[in-house]
Parts: C-alpha cells; sequence; structure tokens
C-alpha cells in the first residue's frame, strides 16, 4: 500500500522531476476545470428535470449541452489519471514483480499512451478542420460542433505529455540500482 500524501493523492513518484511536477500540477488543474463542468452539467440536468416535472417542460436543448460537454470533461480526465497512475492495470501480472519490474512495466505501457494520445490527436485536429470546413451546429442551439475539439485537443496534448513524464518516470525507476518502495 502506498502512503497517501496531505490532501487524499498518493505522493509524487520519488524519480519526478521538477518538469514532471509542473506537468502534473496543470494536468490536476485542468481535471478539476472538467469535474466542474460535469458538476455544471449535473446541476443543469437536475434543474431540467425539476422543470419538466413543474412546468412539464424541460429546459431546452439540455440534451445538446449534456451530449456537447460531457465529451469535453471526459477527455479532461485523461492526463490526470496517466500522470497519477490512475488508469486501468490488471494487478494479478504485476502483483509478484519488483519494484523495478513494476516501474518498468509502467515505462511500457506509457509508451502505450504515447502513442495513443499522438495518433487522437493528430486525428482529432483533422476532425477539427473537417467540422470548421464544413460548419455543422446543433439543432436547437446552433452550436457549432467544432468548439468541444479545441479543449478536447489541449487534453489530448497534455495526455501526451503526462504519458512522457510517466515514461521517464518508470524508465528512471526500472533503470536505479535498487529501485525505492
Amino acid at each position: 500500500m502506498s502512503e497517501e500524501a496531505e490532501g487524499g493523492e498518493a505522493p509524487p513518484p520519488a524519480t519526478r522531476t521538477a518538469f514532471g511536477a509542473g506537468v502534473a500540477r496543470i494536468v490536476r488543474a485542468w481535471a478539476l476545470l472538467g469535474g466542474l463542468l460535469t458538476l455544471a452539467l449535473a446541476a443543469m440536468t437536475a434543474a431540467s428535470a425539476a422543470s419538466n416535472l413543474v412546468t412539464g417542460r424541460p429546459f431546452a436543448a439540455d440534451y445538446e449541452l449534456v451530449k456537447h460537454v460531457i465529451a469535453v470533461a471526459i477527455f479532461m480526465f485523461l492526463p490526470y489519471c496517466q500522470i497519477a497512475g490512475a488508469n486501468v492495470t490488471v494487478d494479478i501480472f504485476t502483483e509478484g514483480m519488483s519494484e523495478r519490474g513494476k516501474q518498468a512495466m509502467a515505462a511500457f505501457s506509457a509508451l502505450f499512451a504515447i502513442a495513443f494520445s499522438a495518433l487522437l490527436l493528430v486525428q482529432m485536429t483533422g476532425g477539427l478542420r473537417s467540422y470548421l470546413r464544413y460548419q455543422e451546429v446543433t439543432p436547437v442551439l446552433k452550436l457549432p460542433l467544432w468548439t468541444a475539439f479545441p479543449p478536447i485537443l489541449l487534453s489530448l496534448a497534455l495526455l501526451l505529455l503526462a504519458a512522457c513524464v510517466t515514461f521517464a518516470e518508470g524508465w528512471r525507476g526500472a533503470r536505479e540500482p535498487r529501485a525505492r518502495s
């Protein structure tokens, strides 16, 4: 079991650099902003449901907003999951490994995260160009669909940075003569 730092977070890895700590702070703030977006959506959905019960009319286009904004919020959480090591893992494969082996596995999985985030970043950039060219909008609010792309692209860029940081941490941890526990 890892010790928890003040605030309920696991302490940063011993191999985290000042740059990695800076990326972690930015990623955490970005995820908190995603949490605030999600909280606002929940409040709007509850208010719309209450309006529907009381007046028989929900808010216009609440579904459109939820669909549009929740996609952005989900992407905002991905970099934090990467930097915090909160992605899905299969402990049955690593429970018997040494700390060095676990660090090597973390570096290896970070390579996949780097490839995944780079691929998505390229593809989503193409998607943004397409939506800018063809100007599709939502039916009720007439919200341009491309408006979801800039925060998603920023999230993917932060995911790429976070994956690079976790790769470097895993690499350094795997190369230490005696990896710290």
